[in-house]
């Protein structure tokens, strides 16, 4: 079991992504020049700027550790856990893995984590679709 401790101050600011800074400096600069122009629109772009600001999270995880526990790579909800082959792309196709799917919506933190120990040994790279997240084709 972890025994990490987290202040509130960390939890309630926590780190930001290294993409982050820029997307939240540059949604900050645009409210304050819309709190000038008309201060309504300066408290939307506020509340945006805050929204990016949490968009860009990336929160420290306390997992239990021990044998046999698996910790989810992210934040979302399980849509499926099934058996399928392997991809082809890997040559892969003729065995059977467990799949795992985890749909993330805008609200959860959009940063994946490694669950387990292991080696990459290829990467392949292969187009997406623009599909809804929650189809099994996504």
């Amino acid at each position: 079991m972890s025994h990490y401790k987290i202040s509130t101050l960390d939890y309630l600011f926590p780190p930001l992504h290294p993409e982050g800074p820029g997307f939240v400096a540059l949604f900050g600069f645009c409210s304050l020049i819309l709190w000038f122009l008309w201060s309504p629109l300066g408290i939307i772009g506020l509340l945006l700027t805050v929204w990016c600001f949490y968009f860009f999270r990336d929160p420290v995880r306390i997992t239990s550790v021990g044998h046999g526990l698996f910790a989810s790579p992210a934040d979302g909800i399980v849509q499926s856990i099934m058996e399928c082959k392997g991809p082809i792309e890997l040559e892969m196709h003729t065995e059977n893995f467990v799949k795992i799917s985890i749909f993330m919506s805008v609200f959860d933190c959009h940063v994946n984590r490694v669950p387990m120990a292991g080696e990459v040994v290829q990467d392949v790279y292969v187009p997406g679709l623009f599909v809804n997240a929650s189809l099994d084709k996504a």
